[in-house]
């Protein structure tokens, strides 16, 4: 067989980079690969803007904007694709035409604040929004600039505070759902995704952990469970580890509290090979993800069919949990506590839940504090779903 000479000119110059996974980033050309060379390079005010916001997102897109560590490649995705299609939007649906990302100022973020608005965007959104241009703002030496929401829009506005608490329970019971029989059909069909939902019911795991659960080994004793979860659970004796595909890499040991939970680890190991994730040996991460989400809409587990998610099965974990911790539902599926009852159940389903925050609970449990009228009609339920980026509205 001839051997074909390697010819320099032949190899690719289009790289995905470091910055995230936008296509329109992706595709652009990268010149050096230096990002101050390539900003000196570029005018301000130049056409090229998605090369500008490239080279900014690869000096710093792998900054936490708080903390001295590396984010998720997800939160560097998300940053990534919400840059570009914001500047997009800034240039071709404002009047800033040649608005240059090195020179974003208040009043840029005033008109698309406007934009949003207008757009009917929700009041979650709209923050999010403003936290990826906080973050940014200080990339580009503007720290401070991007102010608080309620500026943008008035302190009267429904978009001026985002309440993170839950006032409609999203747990598949409340819908009316039989859990076991439905999770039973999703398995008869798909075995995977069947035994996954089985991990978020049964476990309290997110949908990304649950498809990225390894059983084996899985299963320790009290004395190998991290300290702050064997304090939280002083009466369990053996603790499930959960690891990999955690929110922000942090693992976690929930309590194994019942014979079911044992069974399914135990079913889970006979299933999946040493070593391995549940789910299809052959699929990636992305794949077993498409599949996941498949499943569910064929079965009707969207919001527009049954009203639920997977995220309810959490949902339904949580308040569960609380109630045999509390005995006394949650507030919100109508309880009432004293403060040091609902305290202490909070503080060990937080835990369980992978919170190291008890009043992050309130997106599962609501509050147990009285509900203004405004509150009401602007909770939102933002807890951590797997959620994708929401458009911005811009022309494609």
């Amino acid at each position: 067989m001839a051997v074909i000479p390697f010819d320099p000119s032949r190899r690719r110059t289009t790289q995905t980079p470091v910055g995230g996974g936008s296509a329109e980033v992706a595709a652009a050309p990268q010149g050096g690969r230096d990002p101050d060379e390539d900003l000196r390079r570029l005018p301000l005010g130049t056409p090229d803007y998605v090369r500008v916001v490239d080279a900014i997102l690869r000096k710093n897109n792998w900054r936490h904007s708080t903390k001295d560590k590396n984010v998720s490649r997800k939160t560097m995705r998300d940053r990534s694709t919400f840059l570009v299609a914001f500047f997009r939007a800034l240039r071709h649906e404002t009047e800033f035409k040649d608005a240059d990302p090195r020179e974003l100022g208040g009043r840029h973020v005033e008109a698309m604040v406007r934009r949003w608005v207008s757009l009917g965007r929700s009041t979650a959104t709209i923050h999010n929004y403003l936290s990826f241009l906080r973050t940014y703002a200080g990339w580009i030496g503007k720290p401070g600039m991007v102010l608080a929401p309620q500026h943008y829009v008035g302190e009267a506005s429904p978009h001026a505070h985002r309440y993170q608490v839950a006032v409609k329970d999203k747990s598949w019971s409340a819908a009316d759902v039989d859990i076991d029989g439905l999770i039973k059909r999703v398995g008869e069909f798909d075995m995977w995704v069947g035994v996954q939902l089985e991990l978020c019911a049964k476990l309290g795991l997110r949908p990304k952990e649950a498809r990225h659960f390894r059983p084996h080994g899985a299963i320790v004793p009290r004395e190998q469970a991290m300290e702050r979860d064997a304090q939280a659970f002083p009466h369990a004796q053996w603790f499930v580890r959960v690891v990999h595909g955690t929110k922000g890499g942090r693992p976690r040991h929930v309590p194994l509290a019942n014979p079911a939970q044992r069974e399914l680890i135990e079913r889970l190991q006979a299933l999946v090979p040493s070593g391995l994730f549940v789910g299809r040996a052959e699929h990636s991460a992305a794949q077993s993800q498409r599949r996941f989400y498949y499943v569910l809409q064929q079965f009707g587990i969207t919001k527009s069919a049954l009203g639920v998610v997977a995220h309810g099965l959490r949902h339904q974990h949580a308040n569960d949990l609380y109630e045999a911790l509390a005995s006394s539902p949650s507030p919100v599926r109508g309880g009432q506590l004293q403060p040091a009852q609902d305290v202490e159940a909070r503080s060990a389903t937080a835990r369980v839940l992978g919170h190291n925050r008890p009043r992050v609970t309130g997106c599962y449990l609501g509050s147990s504090c009285a509900f203004t009228d405004r509150l009401n009609r602007n909770s939102v339920d933002a807890a951590d779903a797997d959620q994708a980026l929401p458009d911005l509205g811009s022309r494609t």
